[in-house]
């Protein structure tokens, strides 16, 4: 009976410290890699504005011009219809 006991009680206590170390090393390590993707889109992408509030636009589609669509004609007739009874 002592056997389980001290068993289970280092089972968990090896469990509990397993448990809390792989969270502070899980947490210290995504906190790394946010800051590093942080600071490289930083890099990416300075944030300049132009002074006077204008907005300046890098790329403009070509207008394309539209076909005029056709009149829609109704697809059918209505039609009456009969119940059958069995």
């Amino acid at each position: 009976m002592g056997f389980i006991l001290k068993f289970i009680i280092i089972t968990f206590a090896l469990s509990w410290i397993f448990t809390n170390l792989l969270r502070f090393f899980l947490k210290s390590k995504l906190k790394r890699f946010f800051d590093q993707m942080q600071h490289v889109q930083q890099q990416e992408r300075p944030h300049s504005r132009p002074a006077d509030g204008n907005v300046n636009v890098d790329f403009i589609p070509k207008s394309e011009k539209k076909k005029p669509t056709p009149p829609r004609e109704i697809d059918g007739e209505y039609v009456d219809y009969i119940e059958v009874k069995d």
